[in-house]
């Protein structure tokens, strides 16, 4: 059973996990159907800081990171090459997600190292430790700061407005700088990057 990279997301639970183990050329894990999202990615270092905004298809400029670390660890691990589209767009969701709450850099550092590290070990998920942790932390901190998490899935459906393209389920209320556009059940509001 080989693990398949897949690039760690927001769960309701506040949750994020960067592996899911895989039998065949299907995600298991992180950007599975029904999941929050995920899949290999690549590189950081790009335009695309935790400071900037990102489109939908390509958070920051660095749509091409997904596709350079499929292709790395293709070689590595191999998943199939025909589940390439697939885990490129669930990456760049995830790009846009941790976009929306400024960890882009983050988690494209991780991209980087896992697509340029020798000493990366697929298999294990071990050699990007560091800059692994570093979105994880990031993504900790946006939750505790904002009592809010990303609602990716959520982003084209309901927030329209390019000043606040990010959508987000809050526990309490919102931050002042985002509109609700959802107020049934836990609510749901379109924000800047928070």
């Amino acid at each position: 059973m080989k693990n398949r990279i897949l690039c760690g997301v927001l769960g309701f639970g506040f949750a994020a996990f960067a592996c899911g183990s895989t039998d065949s050329g299907n995600s298991g894990g992180a950007g599975s159907p029904g999941s929050a999202g995920s899949s290999p990615a690549a590189g950081a270092g790009a335009p695309g800081s935790a400071g900037s905004t990102a489109s939908a298809g390509s958070p920051g400029g660095s749509s091409d990171l997904c596709s350079q670390q499929f292709d790395t660890l293709e070689k590595k691990c191999p998943v199939g090459a025909d589940s390439k589209a697939g885990n490129v767009a669930a990456c760049q969701a995830d790009q846009q997600d941790f976009a929306g709450i400024g960890c882009l850099t983050q988690f494209n550092s991780w991209l980087t190292c896992t697509a340029t590290n020798p000493a990366y070990d697929c298999e294990a998920d071990t050699g990007c430790e560091t800059s692994q942790n570093s979105y994880f932390t990031c993504q900790s901190q946006a939750v505790q700061r904002t009592g809010c998490v990303r609602l990716g899935s959520q982003d084209t459906a309901r927030c329209s407005d390019a000043a606040k393209p990010y959508a987000f389920s809050c526990l309490t209320t919102a931050p002042s700088t985002c509109v609700q556009v959802v107020s049934g059940g836990a609510g749901i509001w379109c924000c800047p990057q928070l």
